[in-house]
């Protein structure tokens, strides 16, 4: 009785593997020409009409100036002059934000309706 040996099962293994027919697996790029130009008329069709729902350059450009931020600070003031910001502000039923835009707009600034400065809408 011989003793099995594991390079002996492996070597036999290996040859049973190398007897077997070859599997070949076609290329990737093996489409059928027909089908491929349907597929990219179809990609092309997509395409178009994902560009015609394409925000305007106006919201392009207005989401792009939200986007780039900074800190507004006024450091301290007197007090009375907040209460009288707020006190203005809740008269003019706007919250603190609204009503310095509105102020900023009274003096000449080109700010957009507060409405559209919400980059949630856009």
């Amino acid at each position: 009785m011989g003793v099995l040996k594991s390079s002996d099962i492996l070597a036999e293994v290996k040859d049973q593997n190398s007897k077997a027919a070859p599997t070949t697996k076609p290329p990737k790029n093996s489409k059928h020409p027909k089908r491929q130009s349907k597929d990219l008329d179809e990609r092309k069709r997509h395409a178009a009409i994902a560009s015609e729902a394409k925000p305007s350059p106006y919201e392009t450009e207005l989401r792009h100036k939200l986007r780039q931020k900074v800190q507004l600070s006024f450091g301290l003031i007197p007090e009375f002059i907040n209460d009288e910001f707020n006190r203005l502000a809740a008269n003019a039923d706007m919250n603190k934000r609204e009503f310095f835009y509105d102020l900023l707009r009274q003096a000449g600034a080109e700010i957009p309706p507060y409405e559209q400065l919400d980059g949630r809408k856009l």
